[in-house]
Formats: C-alpha cells, sequence, structure tokens
C-alpha cells in the first residue's frame, strides 16, 4: 500500500471512529428498551443536487420525511450494491412503515454518475430510491454537510479510476434529526430493529 493509499485509508478510519463515538455518546434508552438514540439535529445542511430524472432538487424537497440515504457511486464493485440492497431489503421488511422513509442515493463521482447513469443504476434496487448527482462543486457541498469523505483513487492496474468513500447509512428524521448512523458490518435486520423500535412497533 503506497503512502497516499495509506493515508486515505486512516481518514476513513478515523472518520468512522469518530461518527461511531457519536453515536455512542448520543444514545439514550426508553423504559421499554427500545433505541430512541439520535446522533445530531440540524444534520446535513443545504444542497442542490439533481434527481435520476433530471430534475433540480433541495433538501428542502425532503423536508418532512423520514429518510435512510447513502452516499457512493455507480461504479462501486462491491459495498455500494450491497449497501443499496442492504436499504432495499429494510424497507420491504418494515411493510407499512417502510414507506414513510424515503431511501436516497447521492453520488460521490459526478464525474461518470450523469443522469442516465443513475437513473439505470437506481432502476436496480428500490422502486423508490432517489438517486441524486450534480456538479461536483454541488456534491463537495452535500458531502461536506453529511461529513462525508471520498477521494478519486487512480490505480494502475485499472483503466478504470475507483473511489475511496466513507461508506455510512444514515437515518434522517423529518425535522432534519440524525437518529441514527449505520456501518457496513450492521446488518439489514439490524437496521429494521432500530427503525421498529424508533416507530415503537
Amino acid at each position: 500500500m503506497n503512502k497516499n493509499r495509506l493515508i486515505r485509508t486512516l481518514v476513513i478510519i478515523v472518520i468512522g471512529v469518530l461518527i461511531g463515538g457519536l453515536t455512542t455518546l448520543y444514545q439514550i434508552k426508553s423504559e421499554n428498551g427500545a433505541s430512541t438514540s439520535y446522533v445530531a439535529k440540524n444534520f446535513g445542511g443545504s444542497f442542490n443536487l439533481i434527481d435520476h430524472t433530471g430534475k433540480e432538487v433541495t433538501d428542502k424537497d425532503f423536508s418532512g420525511q423520514y429518510r435512510l440515504i447513502y452516499f457512493g457511486f455507480t461504479y462501486c464493485p462491491a459495498i455500494c450494491p450491497t449497501e443499496l440492497q442492504k436499504m432495499s431489503m429494510v424497507l420491504k421488511n418494515l411493510g407499512p412503515t417502510g414507506k414513510v422513509i424515503t431511501p436516497i442515493f447521492i453520488s460521490v463521482d459526478p464525474e461518470r454518475d450523469t443522469v442516465d447513469v443513475m437513473k439505470n443504476y437506481v432502476s436496480l434496487f428500490h422502486p423508490d430510491l432517489i438517486g441524486l448527482t450534480g456538479t461536483q462543486e454541488q456534491v463537495d457541498k452535500a458531502k461536506k454537510g453529511y461529513k462525508i469523505y471520498s477521494a478519486k483513487v487512480q490505480d494502475e492496474t485499472m483503466q478504470e479510476y475507483t473511489v475511496d468513500h466513507s461508506s455510512f447509512i444514515y437515518f434522517m428524521g423529518p425535522d432534519d434529526t440524525l437518529y441514527r448512523i449505520f456501518k457496513v458490518d450492521d446488518t439489514a435486520k439490524d437496521i429494521e430493529q432500530y427503525i421498529q423500535n424508533h416507530f415503537g412497533k
């Protein structure tokens, strides 16, 4: 592993540790044991992006909605499709509760993730999944608001570049409260159980 890649890996690890620490710090248990934790209020900030149908959207378009949000890229070979499939499974298993949660996939690779590419990609997952992309500046603003790290990596053994990025699923409330950050090792059942507890199911 070269020095630059080692540094990127360490940055991702540090971000993961910090976010995991925040989740633990603000963990609160209700009397019946159901988790009502939250990590931060007014999380995410403003953004202007383009959805997979070509429509311009802002953070305001999702106000008042529960959301599961994941940042990744369509050329991702394994982690991104696995996490999006996990989100899809959770929403399906939640039944009526899943209908009130909007699944969102935000690209960290707008250079390749055009509207048409995003449209084809999100169709492979949950029917309600919204794909968001935009200019590099627009995407960078969204990444900053959600504390997402990503960096282009050119591998000499590959024709295409890849992207190192933090991999978290954010569970957001209607008032932009970040209730929970799910990591890669959280299973679909873990996420489903947390959301059921959140809604008192």
